[in-house]
């Protein structure tokens, strides 16, 4: 049916030319009016010592990450398993548009299926662990806006995303402890054959794999450890304008990585290039650093967030038997899927 064929074509074109203009439109307001006698400067000013600790912390936090993933699924999968499908998941983000990586992540786990542990659930804990990254990146804003920078809006806006985080994971709590009264009412006011087949079944293994809510022990645990690895990241900008700056202060990476994270969040192409940099970049010009050294710092962290992940990807198609183009259409089938049920 043509109408139908053209509206497909039509969405393909939105969700795929939506984020390259905004990826586009970023890179022009990072690299509009910049010095880039500045930027190359502040490159030669780097060390191989400074880069060399950069990359161990990013593989510190990593590691640390790959651990609160473990925490998440309670032991559902082996740590190795956790570790190779989020980096399989980074490297599809990083060379796929249309955030393929949490579904290709999502995909590679749920075969693994160690415990019968459906794809939903599996996605349901990606999910949490976004989640999870949402407060703590709320808590080290607003710990940097209280603290240390007067910002009345900058200040209202972390409160309201922090009530609101706050209200969805109690939300979140309520259905999850109250599972079976949610899905009777689900099914007594939702009648459709949409919602009795597909959406509230998903809804159910979506529950199951938001579990971790209900273990405040390992809630904690999973938050703490995932505090730490971006405390890591957090290092990492710290080493950098301890070599690029003249002057900085410590607490600053506590305002650029949940600005450049959250910004990051946006659509955009693949790694979210432009996004990421226009997010750190804006974020150091609150606090008076300059375009260019802050783009500087910014690429280089971005550069080792794209291209360890991806090596630690292809390694796991290795391990796995999988290819990149499988891989890529499991992830597509699996978002496929996901849209119809929703």
């Amino acid at each position: 049916m043509p109408k139908t064929e053209k509206t497909v074509g039509l969405n393909q074109l939105i969700s795929v030319g939506l984020p390259l203009a905004v990826s586009i439109f970023a890179f022009w307001l990072v690299f509009r009016k910049l010095d880039f006698q500045v930027l190359i400067s502040a490159f030669g000013q780097l060390s191989f010592g400074s880069v060399t600790l950069i990359v161990l912390c990013f593989l510190a936090g990593l590691l640390l990450r790959g651990i609160t993933c473990w925490i998440i699924y309670d032991s559902k999968f082996s740590y190795a398993d956790v570790f190779w499908a989020m980096n399989l998941g980074y490297l599809l983000n990083s060379i796929v548009p249309l955030r393929l990586g949490e579904f290709g992540r999502a995909a590679f786990l749920s075969e693994k299926n160690s415990k019968n542990t459906s794809y939903m659930e599996v996605l349901a804990g990606i999910v949490a662990e976004r989640i999870l990254d949402l407060l703590v990146g709320f808590c080290f804003l607003i710990a940097c806006l209280l603290f240390l920078i007067d910002n009345v809006l900058l200040n209202r806006i972390a409160w309201i995303g922090l009530a609101g985080l706050t209200i969805s994971i109690i939300l979140i709590i309520l259905a999850a402890q109250n599972k079976e009264k949610t899905l009777s009412w689900l099914k007594t006011k939702f009648k459709s054959n949409l919602a009795q087949q597909k959406l509230i079944p998903a809804f159910d293994q979506l529950l199951i794999g938001f579990e971790v809510f209900l273990n405040p022990r390992r809630f904690l645990l999973a938050f703490v450890i995932l505090a730490i690895s971006w405390s890591f990241s957090m290092v990492e900008y710290m080493i950098l304008q301890n070599a690029i700056l003249k002057a900085s202060e410590w607490w600053w990476p506590m305002l650029v990585i949940p600005a450049s994270a959250f910004v990051n969040a946006l659509p955009a192409a693949p790694s979210g290039l432009g996004i990421y940099e226009a997010g750190s970049v804006g974020a150091y010009a609150l606090v008076g650093v300059a375009k260019a050294p802050a783009l500087a710092m910014s690429l280089v962290v971005h550069a080792v967030q794209i291209f360890i992940p991806a090596v630690f990807g292809v390694i796991a198609l290795f391990l796995s038997g999988e290819s990149l183009g499988s891989l890529t259409q499991k992830a597509t089938n699996f978002r496929q899927k996901k849209r119809e049920q929703v």
